[in-house]
Formats: C-alpha cells, sequence, structure tokens
C-alpha cells in the first residue's frame, strides 16, 4: 500500500506540476504575442498616417528611409508596406520588393482584414501580422482626394515582423526558475503528505490485515493505531465488532461443550468451528429423535454405524457390546471385515482395556497402549492408532466404540471425536432403555428356576422358527426330555433338592447343545430342545449324548448323592409333521411316553405308527 501511495501521490504532483509550467508557458506565449500584436498595430497606425502625410506634402521619397527607422526603433525584424491593385493601376507596381508578396499578405489584400502568425523553429522564433489599409473619407485625411478608389477599398497593407526567440529564451529562462522552484514546492508539498498519510496508511494497512483474520474466522485480533480523530475512532469501532464476536462465539461453544460433556477442538476459525458445531448439533438432534423411535437396539447400531462411516468418514472402526451376565463382549459392528481387538475380550469382557477403566484409550498419547489391539506391530511400525471410547449405560461401560487410523489424520480423528462423543451420549440413555425393555421381556421369556426358557417364549417363537427352516430347506430337531422318577426325589428328599436336580439336570442339557440351539422347560420335569438346522437323523444322536451325560452326572446335596437318568422323544421338523411344527413338538411327547413305556433311561424316534388320531 505504501508504494501504491507513494506512486499515486507522486503522479498527481507531478502532474499538476506540469500543468502549472504549461498554464504559465501558455500564458507567457500569449501575453508575448499579444504584446507584440499591439506594438505592431501601433507601428501600422503610425506608418499609415506618417506616409499619408509623406503623400499631401508630396515627399514620397523619405519612405524607406521612415520604415528603416521605425524598424530600428522599435526593434523589429522588418516592416514593409505593399501595394494593392487599386493602387497599382493608379500608380503603377511600385519598388521591386513590393512585387513578390508572401501568401498571408495577398489573403490581408484580398479580403482586406488583419492576418498574423508565429514562425518558430529551433533557431528563431518570428511574429509576423499583416494589416490592410482601406480607402475612407472620413477622418482627418481624405482617401478618395488622392486615389480613384472607391470607399473601403483596400489600398494595400504594411507587413510587420517581430523577432522573439530573445523572448523565447527569456521564457525558458524563466520557466526553469519557476519549474525549479515549483519543483522544489512540489517536492516539500510531498514529502509533507507522505508523512502527515502514513498514520492513516498504516491504518487503512492495520483493517485490512484484521479484516482479512475476520473473514477467515479467526476474531481475535485487533486494529493498532495511536490516532485519536474519525480514522482512529473507526478502528476503536471495528475492534469493538472483533471482541463482540469473539465473545459470542466463545460463548456459543462453551455452552455446547457443556450441552455435550466434552470439548469441542478449535481451530483458527471460529466461525467455521461454529457453523460446524451447530450443523453437528442439528445432526445429533435428528440422530436422538430417530433412535428414540427405533424398536431394538440393533437397529440404533446401525445407525451409529452410519453416522460413523457416513457422516465422519471412517472406514475402520468396531462396536462391542458388554454381556454383564457373562461378562463377555459381543461384537456388534466391525468396517472392513477385520477384527481389530483380540477374540479373548469376547470370553473376557475385562481385557478390554476401555472397558475395564471406562476410560478412553488413546494409541497416539501412549503408543500400543492396549495390548489387547490385534495388530500392535502394525501399531508400532507403520503408524496405525486407534482410539476407544467406553460409553457408560446405566453407570457401567455397556459398549465400547473403536477407531482405527493411519498417522496422517490424527488431527482429523482429534477434531471428529468430540462430536462422536455427543452422538454416543445422546445414545446412550436410548440403549439403556432398550437394555432394559429388552431385559424384561427376556425375563418374561426365562423359568426363574432353571435359567432356561419358558412356555411363553415357545409360543412367541414357534412360528419364526418354522418360517427360518423352511425358508432354508433345514431340519429342526425336536427333543423331548423328561426326568425319570421326578416325583421319588421330590416326595422322598423334599421340593429343595427337587429343585436341585431340575436345575443340575436343565444345566447338563444346556451345555450339551448349541448356543444357537433353545433349551426351554415345557412344564414340570419336561424340558423341550430345539435342534436349529441339523443333518437329518443327527436329533436323536445329540438326544443320545444328552442322556448319557445327564446318567454320568453326579448331583450332590446336603443329604447325600443323586444320580439321575432321562427319556426322551425325539421328532424332525417339517419331515414328521408336514410343515406344523406343534405336531411335531405333540409327536416328541409322543415319542417320549414310548420311551417311558419301553423301560425309561433311552432315546425314542417318533415313526408315524405311534399317532393314528387325527388331532393333535
Amino acid at each position: 500500500m505504501r508504494g501504491r501511495l507513494i506512486f499515486k501521490t507522486g503522479v498527481i504532483l507531478f502532474a499538476l506540476l506540469i500543468l502549472t509550467l504549461g498554464v504559465v508557458a501558455f500564458f507567457f506565449r500569449k501575453s508575448t504575442i499579444e504584446s507584440s500584436k499591439e506594438t505592431a498595430l501601433t507601428v501600422a497606425h503610425l506608418v499609415r498616417a506618417t506616409l499619408t502625410s509623406y503623400m499631401v506634402m508630396g515627399t514620397m521619397d523619405r519612405r524607406d528611409i521612415f520604415l528603416e527607422e521605425v524598424k530600428r526603433i522599435h526593434g523589429l525584424e522588418y516592416v514593409r508596406v505593399v501595394r494593392g491593385e487599386a493602387v497599382i493601376r493608379q500608380y503603377g507596381e511600385g519598388k521591386e520588393y513590393e512585387r513578390v508578396l508572401k501568401r498571408i499578405e495577398e489573403e490581408v489584400l484580398r479580403t482586406g482584414r488583419t492576418k498574423d502568425r508565429v514562425l518558430e523553429s529551433r533557431e528563431k522564433v518570428i511574429y509576423e501580422i499583416v494589416v490592410p489599409y482601406r480607402a475612407t473619407s472620413a477622418g482627418s485625411v481624405n482617401c478618395l482626394q488622392c486615389h480613384n478608389v472607391r470607399e473601403g477599398e483596400v489600398l494595400g497593407a504594411i507587413s510587420i515582423a517581430v523577432d522573439l526567440t530573445s523572448k523565447r529564451r527569456e521564457a525558458l529562462t524563466t520557466l526553469g526558475i519557476y519549474g525549479g522552484m515549483a519543483g522544489v514546492l512540489f517536492l516539500t508539498l510531498f514529502l509533507i503528505i507522505l508523512r502527515h498519510f502514513e498514520p492513516y496508511r498504516r491504518l487503512f494497512t492495520e483493517i485490512g490485515r484484521v479484516l482479512s483474520r475476520y473473514k477467515d474466522g479467526n476474531f481475535k485480533e485487533r486494529v493498532k493505531t495511536d490516532l485519536k480523530d474519525e480514522a482512529g475512532e473507526l478502528a476503536r469501532e471495528v475492534n469493538r465488532v472483533g471482541e463482540t464476536l469473539d465473545r459470542t462465539l466463545s460463548n456459543v461453544r462453551e455452552k455446547v461443550s457443556m450441552l455435550i460433556g466434552y470439548s469441542i477442538m478449535e481451530t483458527e476459525n471460529a466461525l467455521k468451528d461454529t457453523e460446524k458445531i451447530v450443523e453437528e448439533l442439528a445432526k445429533i438432534s435428528h440422530f436422538k429423535r430417530a433412535i428414540e423411535q427405533d424398536l431394538r437396539k440393533d437397529e440404533i447400531y446401525d445407525r451409529i454405524e452410519t453416522v460413523l462411516s457416513d457422516y465422519m468418514s471412517l472406514d475402520k472402526f468396531s462396536i462391542y457390546e458388554v454381556d454383564e451376565r457373562k461378562n463377555a463382549m459381543k461384537v456388534v459392528s466391525v468396517s472392513g471385515e477385520k477384527l481389530w481387538c483380540s477374540e479373548v475380550i469376547l470370553e473376557n469382557a475385562d481385557e478390554c482395556r476401555a472397558k475395564r477403566t471406562g476410560e478412553d484409550v488413546d494409541s497416539a498419547e501412549f503408543p500400543c497402549i492396549c495390548p489387547r489391539f490385534a495388530f500392535n506391530e502394525l501399531c508400532s511400525t507403520q503408524g496405525i492408532q486407534y482410539y476407544c471410547i467406553p460409553v457408560n449405560i446405566g453407570g457401567k461401560v455397556g459398549n465400547v466404540v473403536q477407531i482405527v487410523y493411519e498417522k496422517e489424520m490424527d488431527m482429523f480423528i482429534r477434531m471428529i471425536i468430540p462430536y462422536i462423543k455427543g452422538y454416543l451420549q445422546e445414545a446412550s440413555p436410548v440403549l439403556e432403555s432398550k437394555s432394559l425393555m429388552e431385559l424384561l421381556k427376556q425375563q418374561s421369556y426365562i423359568d426363574q428356576l432353571t435359567g432356561l426358557y419358558n412356555r411363553r417364549f415357545l409360543e412367541e417363537v414357534a412360528d419364526k422358527i418354522s418360517a427360518q427352516i423352511k425358508r432354508r430347506g433345514t431340519i429342526l430337531g425336536i427333543l423331548m426330555i423328561d426326568i425319570d422318577f421326578f416325583k421319588e426325589v421330590n416326595d422322598r428328599y423334599g421340593h429343595d433338592v427337587g429343585d436341585r436336580v431340575l436345575k443340575e439336570i436343565a444345566q447338563v442339557v444346556k451345555n450339551s447343545v448349541r448356543e444357537a440351539d433353545y433349551v426351554i422347560r415345557f412344564g414340570g420335569e419336561e424340558i423341550l430342545v430345539l435342534l436349529m438346522d441339523v443333518k437329518e437323523n443327527m436329533s436323536e444322536k445329540v438326544a443320545e449324548k444328552i442322556r448319557r451325560n445327564v446318567e454320568s452326572r453326579t448331583i450332590e446335596f446336603s443329604g447325600g448323592v443323586i444320580r439321575k437318568t432321562v427319556s426322551i422323544g425325539v421328532s424332525e421338523f417339517p419331515k414328521d409333521c408336514e410343515g406344523k411344527i406343534w405336531r411335531c413338538i405333540k409327536f416328541a411327547d409322543v415319542a417320549l411316553y414310548r420311551a417311558k413305556e419301553e423301560g425309561r433311561n433311552r432315546v425314542v424316534r417318533f415313526t408315524p405308527d405311534m399317532w393314528t388320531e387325527e388331532e393333535y
């Protein structure tokens, strides 16, 4: 800006200097020409009056001497008289020099009007003027008495030339002196202007710098100036605007941090920070409304996965759910189809550092901090980092969200972590609510004595299981199990021991099948097992395995030791019952009674001959 100010001020002052010199030169020239013209006109009138007198007195032979004297006295380049056509006709052409006319003289003789001109060259400046003489009968001398002409006819003209070369030199000298003085004056003025405007220039530069930072969202910059006038007030007003914006945006960020419970990572651009905060709060608000309307936790987890992958542009992350009852962790979602943690946490949740401590786990702060991260060699050699966030649900860690990223993304991850925590914080109470609902629902499906599913659960899922088996084209094995002579235990040892026996056998049955299978207390001492997706005739082998495991189990109690056996009836859906699952359950019950009839402690496979009735 300083350079532009100097250039523009210099150009303006230089232009003023040239304009001033031009005006001075113009008026000097005009004044000189007018002065010369006035002198020439005076000489012309003098010559006319004198020549008229000579003509009247008959002394025209003295004309040349007179003209030479006039030339000398007035310092003329030349002065001469030329004859018009009327005089030539009356008195002849005159002397030889009068016969050769200049063009300007011819024009004056033709038009009768005065003409003048300036002839300039490098060496000389000549001012020429030609004044016509017209015949007139008015005045002291009557031209018509001597000349045979009409009134107003051109008799001749006087041609006068004035040498202005010395005047030009004088003008140039004057202009030089004036130009030098004006140059010094303008230079002084130039320096004064620069010195006077320098504080204002600095102020404008400062305002431009500060406004540029404001445009970039940095409102901590202030305009610095010592000016006390209106310009200084402008600077102070800009500062007040910056202070107000900075304070307002800071308050917004502080209140948002209080609202979401986490500090937002700030950049130098407060405007973009605030815009992103508001945008993320709007997204978080929409997210909260959406998950509150979801029916199951799985739907909430899907939305959290969408937030991480679509909103936050993360491509490597895992979401885990803590099973407090088993003290184990379940994988809810894995991006990239790679489990980033050791599978040991799936069996023992306390092996997960984030779950155990309830604190964030940050490998950037402490490299390879968690020994259960499955790829710590990449963490130490290739710059792979991870950040694990525990999610509190009901006062305990209920979930862990793990983010895996390259070292180059560290700044980006630091920026989005608070927003991710904002989403998780909003999801926490909803997940807690859904977990409690699922727990209540699950408890309503669980037999309180054995821990097995109850009859109500069977009624809820039977049709769904039937549809799944049909859709997949597989087989559902159905085992109906009854404890042999169970009533004798109650009668001999009491119901407490009976309950102990029932619980122990239920646990044996549950441990003898897969986790995907369903074990249900069907009623009393009867236990129903649904074997999902088994091969044909495999159900009998599983039933035999259960029978042997129960038979070999020793049940201890305060009064002694008991061994019990079970009888098992087996059917297969849909093979045995034309696609009606409740019919197959009845057929398994029929096979169970056949096992009891045949002596108990055995497995009997249902055959069509065991059921001849229409109804079941």
